[in-house]
């Protein structure tokens, strides 16, 4: 996986932002389980550690660990950790399996790159070992699978058989067809793949002599662009024990998912400063009336009136 912070600057990515503050609710809502600020935060902080911050800071979660495998890049992650957070200079797949699981955690892997056999094995470390009421998220980059371009300049196989031979014949849908590769179609490809992979390690844990049966629910699914295609998969592992306590987290009435459909797309809305103002000064819109958008697309008004307490606040100077 590359290292991205050499070419994206995450500060600089709206729908991101809003992701990571969505997250932030999901997480908020884990009381049920215990402690919020007891959670352990694991994440890839590369050198900006935004979403470090924002937990620390919202949540008040304290114990974190950042992932971070450009070791080549060390004095420079060092200097901008905002925190006391421990960086583990190493791939995942190594680190995964050594971290203390009999605490409650937070996951949030968020790959850059499209999905790949080192996340599928990130998939199983976390299943084989997550304890009850651990949150994993997962973002991976869908805008289109590397098997496309290798077909294309290498010749021979086609990109579906590269991806094949990739993933392995158990892993890829028998029908798949290129346009599934490409896109929004090719992110739904991704986390179909990545819940598969994390019930096939749950059947194998809750296989073996004496297991304590666990689950694995899912919250929500998320895509948007800043750039490339992104989509996120959230979920709670639970056992059977714990299923009210699921109930009781009411995710289900979070803002951004209260009667929407899965995924979640986050559409950054292109509206100027004084629209903006406009519409926040109608927010939370009172149960029965109407937003007053005056000039602004229609379309654009009701969606910042969706995610307006999750997009970012901008201060533009005007001359």
């Amino acid at each position: 996986m590359s290292a991205s912070f050499r070419r994206i600057d995450y500060s600089l990515r709206p729908a991101k932002h809003a992701e990571r503050r969505m997250l932030c609710d999901v997480f908020r809502r884990l009381r049920p389980f215990g402690r919020v600020e007891d959670y352990v935060y694991v994440g890839f902080g590369s050198v900006w550690f935004s979403d470090f911050a924002l937990f620390h800071r919202a949540l008040g979660i304290k114990r974190m660990i950042s992932i971070e495998q450009a070791e080549a890049a060390r004095d420079r992650i060092e200097a901008n950790k905002p925190f006391q957070i421990p960086v583990i200079y190493n791939q995942s797949t190594n680190v995964l399996p050594t971290l203390d699981w009999s605490q409650n955690q937070f996951l949030w892997l968020d790959y850059d790159d499209p999905l790949s056999m080192d996340m599928m094995l990130d998939m199983r470390a976390v299943a084989s070992r997550a304890k009850s009421g651990t949150v994993l998220a997962v973002s991976v980059q869908c805008s289109t699978a590397p098997q496309i371009a290798a077909a294309r300049d290498e010749g021979g196989a086609t990109a579906v058989e590269r991806f094949t031979q990739v993933f392995g014949r158990e892993r890829t849908p028998p029908d798949l067809k290129e346009l599934q590769l490409y896109g929004w179609q090719y992110g739904q490809l991704s986390r179909s793949m990545l819940y598969r992979e994390v019930e096939s390690a749950l059947s194998i844990r809750n296989a073996q002599a004496g297991a304590r049966k666990m689950n694995f629910r899912s919250i929500c699914e998320i895509e948007y662009e800043d750039g490339a295609k992104m989509t996120t998969i959230v979920g709670i592992f639970h056992d059977d024990d714990a299923a009210p306590l699921i109930e009781q987290c009411h995710f289900d009435t979070l803002d951004f998912l209260t009667g929407k459909p899965q995924p979640i797309r986050i559409s950054v809305p292109k509206l100027t400063p004084r629209e903006f103002r406009k519409l926040e000064a109608q927010l939370p819109l009172p149960a029965g009336t109407q937003l007053d958008v005056g000039t602004m697309p229609p379309s654009e008004a009701h969606r910042f009136a969706e995610l307006y307490r999750y997009l970012p606040n901008f201060a533009v100077l005007e001359t």
